[in-house]
């Protein structure tokens, strides 16, 4: 159990926390089974390691309400975090890394020798950050005459990339690291009934030989996650298809929205309720993009969520808290049936206490 539980965060349990059984039926953990197992499991928590949030350029200059529900998130888990003064741009792959590979080595390798130096882990929000964080990480670590060589210009600025951080995702890191069991406890409200499509993306899972936090071609953790929350995740087709988004960067536009079309047509055939991703290139592309096209009179109407928002909700955080209003594509009819299932899951779960009550009655 606690290897499932991974490293849990210190203080998830808050004031007033009372254990209550993991599971119903004959297989349910007693009272005192289940108070035992998270005593051992806070005897671990001071365990967790540091770690500095790379929030990147895209989410801090263009979506302020992603950093602020992760933020929110963050500190409702009472996760030991820290913002670090002078990260650059981590740098973007497509355009630097063609443009310069070695600005982009030296550029990635600066950040990581900052996080090197505090001596603590790096966790991202942002899948592009982590992806080139990690694998010019892995080069350097691979090669060492290379790694000398940058060595000696950030000598220069007094800096010394060492490659001894360990760089997650927000995804992988709260799957790993956090656990799922964290998770459950911290919800207020599940997702039971409701249909959600991921977007893993390309840069979550890849290059696996950098990153190694899932498998590649059928990865599972986002999955899991959501499926820990309550709800059902879909499998279709586009599930691990490129958003198209870096086709906007090189004036592709009309390409980009034909790559969004594709995997919107497709949501809204298998009746999802919603798009979860956590990557803000994605978002851009599924949020924005379809926005624009629905002005263009096509309807899609998918919300899209990001993954801090949708534990933000099951948080008890309200869409206005989480800042979700700011989004382009209407997140309420998510919210409403939602909202919604649950009333009558409490009328279902009151009527049925009633039948029970009358019955012991009945007994008597």
């Amino acid at each position: 159990m606690l290897t499932q539980i991974g490293r849990p965060v210190c203080g998830f349990f808050g004031n007033g926390w009372k254990p209550r059984p993991l599971f119903k039926g004959a297989g349910a953990l007693s009272y005192v089974s289940t108070q035992r197992m998270f005593g051992r499991i806070q005897g671990i928590l001071e365990l967790m390691r540091e770690f500095a949030v790379f929030w990147g350029c895209t989410i801090q200059t263009r979506f302020p309400f992603i950093e602020k529900s992760t933020r929110i998130v963050l500190e409702a888990f009472k996760l030991p975090y820290r913002d670090v003064d002078g990260f650059t741009c981590c740098p973007e792959k497509s355009l630097v890394n063609n443009v310069d590979h070695g600005m982009f080595t030296l550029t990635a390798a600066r950040n990581v020798a900052l996080v090197d130096e505090l001596d603590c882990d790096l966790v991202s929000p942002c899948t592009g950050c982590v992806s080139n964080l990690a694998t010019v990480e892995s080069e350097l670590n691979a090669n060492p005459k290379e790694k000398d060589h940058v060595n000696s210009f950030l000598k220069q600025v007094g800096r010394e990339f060492k490659g001894k951080a360990k760089l997650s995702h927000l995804v992988p890191f709260f799957h790993d690291t956090v656990g799922l069991h964290a998770i459950k406890r911290m919800m207020k409200k599940d997702f039971s009934g409701m249909k959600i499509a991921l977007h893993y993306g390309c840069h979550m899972i890849r290059p696996s030989h950098a990153l190694k936090n899932d498998d590649p071609l059928i990865p599972k953790k986002f999955d899991n996650i959501i499926r820990a929350m309550g709800a059902e995740s879909l499998e279709f087709p586009t599930k691990l298809m490129c958003c198209g988004q870096g086709l906007d960067r090189i004036d592709q536009h009309e390409m980009a929205l034909h790559f969004a079309r594709i995997k919107l047509r497709e949501l809204k055939a298998i009746g999802a309720d919603a798009l979860v991703l956590c990557c803000p290139s994605c978002f851009l592309q599924f949020d924005n993009n379809q926005f624009l096209m629905e002005k263009e009179g096509e309807k899609y109407g998918i919300p899209v969520i990001y993954f801090t928002e949708l534990l933000g909700l099951s948080m008890g955080y309200s869409p206005d808290e989480l800042g979700m209003t700011a989004h382009r594509v209407d997140c309420m009819p998510f919210v409403k049936k939602w909202e919604s299932l649950g009333e009558k899951a409490s009328r279902d779960e009151d009527l049925s206490e009633g039948l029970n009550v009358t019955g012991a009655e009945g007994l008597g």
